[in-house]
């Protein structure tokens, strides 16, 4: 019977034009001819036939069927994430977290497979102290994931401390100022709907911002204000910070325990800080970061000088960083709670700068950094002059 469905439409359409044909000879010569015109047009567009401003720009410019095909298989097939290369890379990049972020990887593997149109791809948690990581893994992981941080939208939430501040995440009302422009939130969700929403601090904000979300996390979309259209949430990953607990979390991470139950217990200890129950139950999962020590210190903070460096286009000699300004890095932060990394960075960055910025101005392009005691100092070890090694060229900084 399917074979011959079409010669039935045929037929019926052949006995209905001999019925208007008796009915109105006219109108039956120009559906005729009508239909001649659309089945030719057809014909020549489809063969690619058509004049270069009237074909598709695809047809001009590619094989359109093989796109087209390529295209199919790939928006029909299920997306899936190798959890074991993907905690790889993130752990080259984000110091002494290697545990939450086998975690977060796994999880994120088995939510990419099994994503559902309703529900983000996944809602995270992030907590521990300042200064473990918790922001800049979600930098990394956007970069990771999606190739760049176009695919990172950021939020610091300590900025929507009151309840009115939903507006210009959800959109104004008609009738007020801003209900012109979409708000930040929906606005970002709309343009790059696969990405990672980073709601950083989210403790912050007030509750009635809190509650907003809850849609977003639920029912896979969220409302914007000025106009009330949907934007779906279901291509995105949301990761909240929080340095809520952060003792109490920092030790959790610290025991010998599974994921699941070192999750269990800072969501725990989230709920005895006040986080809402509402709030909670819609995360899927919290990751405990432990706070950093030892060489982890160490190895962050070098990483934050070669970064400084390469703000004035400078390389770090190999073996450029004295030991001793790490050393005392490690001593400066094993004993501190709050303000972490950042503080320190931000202490050296004001003490190197400004040699920094004299090296290159006289053609340096790689240093090395050493603490003589009364001061770091910036030794010039290579530039542009001679493209070879120089004699150190030292150029003191005075501690602050």
């Amino acid at each position: 019977m399917t074979g011959l469905n079409p010669w039935l439409g045929r037929l019926f359409i052949v006995l209905g034009l001999i019925t208007i044909d008796h009915a109105s000879p006219a109108l039956a010569r120009t559906l005729v001819v009508g239909a001649a015109v659309v089945a030719v047009f057809i014909f020549l567009y489809q063969g690619s036939c058509l004049p270069r401003f009237i074909m598709d720009v695809l047809d001009r410019l590619t094989n359109k069927a093989s796109l087209e095909q390529a295209y199919a298989q790939r928006s029909g097939k299920l997306v899936t994430i190798d959890a074991d290369q993907l905690a790889d890379r993130i752990i080259a990049r984000v110091i002494g977290q290697n545990d939450a972020v086998h975690s977060i990887a796994m999880q994120l593997r088995r939510r990419f497979a099994a994503r559902r149109a309703d529900k983000p791809i996944a809602v995270f948690c992030l907590a521990g102290a300042p200064g473990t990581g918790k922001t800049h893994f979600a930098k990394v992981l956007a970069d990771e994931l999606y190739g760049g941080k176009g695919h990172l939208h950021f939020f610091d939430m300590s900025q929507f401390g009151q309840p009115h501040a939903a507006a210009s995440l959800f959109g104004q009302a008609r009738g007020y100022v801003g209900s012109q422009t979409y708000g930040a939130l929906t606005a970002a969700l709309r343009d790059v709907p696969d990405s990672i929403v980073l709601l950083d601090e989210f403790e912050k904000a007030h509750p009635e911002v809190h509650k907003r979300f809850l849609t977003a996390w639920n029912d896979g979309f969220i409302t914007e204000v000025s106009d009330g259209a949907r934007v779906a949430t279901s291509d995105a990953i949301f990761i909240l910070t929080t340095n809520a607990a952060s003792r109490r979390i920092g030790e959790i991470a610290e025991q010998n325990q599974t994921a699941e139950d070192r999750g269990r217990l800072a969501k725990a200890s989230l709920l005895d800080a006040q986080f809402a129950p509402e709030v909670l139950s819609r995360i899927d999962e919290v990751f405990a970061f432990r706070p950093l020590k030892g060489l982890d210190i160490a190895r962050v903070v070098a990483l934050e000088i070669e970064a400084i460096a390469q703000q004035f286009g400078l390389r770090i000699a190999g073996g450029g960083i004295d030991p001793k300004i790490l050393l005392d890095s490690i001593e400066t932060l094993s004993n501190r709670l709050q303000g972490g990394v950042r503080d320190l960075t931000r202490a050296l960055e004001r003490q190197v700068t400004d040699k920094l910025i004299d090296a290159r101005a006289a053609g340096a392009v790689e240093v090395r950094l050493i603490d003589r005691g009364s001061g770091v100092t910036v030794e010039v070890t290579r530039s542009n002059a001679t493209a070879e090694p120089l004699q150190p060229q030292s150029a003191e900084v005075l501690n602050n």
